[in-house]
């Protein structure tokens, strides 16, 4: 980060310098009380096992020159203590005061599934005309999100930046740290619906990220999901019937017979954004066709506009018109699944948005490559190995399930399952929802880690009882079984919640045999 000043680090937070030099600069902000630098202010948080004040001897130790606090009164140290209310909302506070002090545009991206990977494309694609600032890790939180935003620095020209939710009101909390001027809704899924309750609470959170729209702004949504469609639609036709003396702010709009419920600060800024859609309906403005695996590559077709358009405006296309309506604009991607064939197409027009071409944004999709343990393509001892080992939902799963379909050269398919996490009342019902989907599928096997997990394994059984399955408690019982089964073509699909560890699963497996 650009350096601050103690002094207006507590004017930013609304806190007391309770001793140590005010004029002590500060480059570095962390939680971690052993990841520190020269410079560095730690923030202790205070969770609800650990009380990171216990640690601010420990951060003075390692490099740390200053620390907010919530629990000291008065000091005579010559270190710096700022005394705040709140370490966190103190936290968020700066990291607003700094993305302020930066002219830079900020594309936010939130969604159920993908936020990370479409993050990783966005920011390739325009990384082939900007110095780009990305979330690192899973930097996305209410704690996470204003530390990424004090890593921006004045080389940055551009900002993607993840912004996750699991509660109701934390998105509106993120908004005003990191005030995206553009935003990508990937899906509507069922992640944290044990906090949200229903899949429309959760895309009323969502579309907190436009609470920082100006005229120029614009969301782009997912024409293939069915809750992002409706937002899509809703806004067109309150478009086209829009009144200047509408000032209907109860938030509820009918649309087909339906209820979209909008947050009453939102409303507004929804009425105002243009809202654009990507994916394979015939309605989408950047819209995938002719979607094929090639050599392990994913191939489609490019076209602009709906195609229930009857004239295309050619004024703002970027010298892209070449692509239109005709022969459209090749483009390959390194990875598989048509979830990821979406997350392109938002990179795509993102980057068209900023004025690149599609023909220079798509070379930097050709080089993108998945990160670690987020759908990588190992090939181990003749077996293909996809590690999307970090994290799961329903949906993603489904979505593992679909590249497992497109690998080349298996000939078997496995799909090693572990619980879906934070799934609360009908947990049982998604993994039982994820076992008939797989039961349909041309999937040989399926292996299932966990009590949820296994109601995949009763899904599909239920459905489709030539598909085998083995359930498992653990992941060691799970390992000595595929150690002791698993063989030269077989393709694998590993994919679970975080907290089961499936990655060991995929070390186990690929370092082993």
């Amino acid at each position: 980060m650009e350096a601050l000043s103690i002094k207006e680090i507590a004017k930013a937070v609304g806190g007391t310098i309770l001793c140590g030099n005010e004029n002590t600069q500060i480059t570095f902000v962390s939680t971690n009380s052993k990841n520190l630098y020269e410079n560095s202010l730690f923030v202790p948080v205070v969770g609800e096992r650990v009380d990171a004040h216990d640690f601010i001897k420990d951060a003075f130790l390692n490099g740390a020159v200053a620390c907010f606090t919530s629990k000291h009164k008065e000091m005579n140290h010559e270190k710096v203590f700022i005394a705040v209310d709140d370490t966190i909302k103190a936290l968020q506070s700066l990291g607003a005061f700094y993305r302020s002090r930066f002219n830079i545009p900020v594309i936010g991206i939130t969604g159920s599934v993908g936020k990370t990977t479409t993050k990783e494309m966005v920011a390739a694609a325009l990384e082939t005309k900007f110095k780009v600032l990305k979330t690192e890790g899973n930097m996305n939180s209410q704690v996470g999100l204003p530390l990424m935003m004090l890593r921006m620095m004045k080389e940055h020209e551009i900002a993607v930046i993840e912004m996750g939710m699991s509660e109701e009101g934390e998105m509106e909390k993120l908004t005003p740290i990191s005030r995206p001027e553009v935003a990508i809704m990937t899906n509507i899924g069922v992640s944290h619906i044990a906090q949200l309750k229903t899949r429309e609470n959760i895309r009323k959170e969502k579309l907190n990220i436009i609470n920082a729209f100006h005229e120029n702004s614009v969301l782009y949504v997912n024409g293939n999901d069915d809750l992002l469609q409706e937002l899509y639609f809703t806004s067109k036709e309150l478009k086209d019937n829009y009144n200047p003396f509408y000032t209907n702010t109860d938030q509820q709009i009918t649309h087909n017979s339906s209820r979209v419920d909008i947050g009453e600060k939102t409303y507004q800024k929804f009425l105002n954004a243009e809202i654009s859609s990507f994916g394979t309906e015939g309605f989408c403005e950047f819209r995938a066709e002719d979607i094929k695996t090639v050599n392990g590559e994913t191939h489609f077709t490019l076209r602009l506009g709906s195609n229930h358009d009857t004239e295309i405006v050619n004024d703002d296309l970027n010298q892209d018109t070449d692509y239109l309506q005709g022969d459209g604009e090749e483009i390959i991607l390194k990875v598989l699944g048509i979830h990821n064939v979406y997350n392109a197409l938002a990179a795509l027009a993102v980057a068209k948005h900023y004025g690149i071409p599609i023909s220079v944004a798509k070379v930097g999709l050709r080089n993108y490559e998945p990160i670690a343990m987020r759908g990588q393509i190992k090939e181990v001892n003749g077996m293909k190995i996809i590690d999307d080992s970090y994290n799961a939902s329903p949906d993603s799963m489904k979505s593992g399930i679909n590249v497992l379909l497109e690998l080349e050269g298996v000939k078997r398919r496995i799909a090693v399952l572990a619980d879906v996490k934070e799934l609360g009342e009908i947990s049982q019902q998604c993994h039982y929802e994820v076992g008939t989907f797989i039961a349909a599928q041309t999937v040989d096997e399926v292996v299932t880690i966990g009590e949820e997990a296994a109601y995949i394994a009763k899904g599909i059984q239920d459905k489709n009882s030539n598909i085998h399955t083995i359930s498992f408690m653990n992941n060691k019982e799970a390992i000595e079984y595929l150690q002791q089964n698993l063989k030269a073509f077989d393709g694998i699909l590993v994919k679970g919640s975080r907290s089961m560890k499936t990655d060991e699963i995929v070390s186990a497996i690929a370092g082993t045999m």
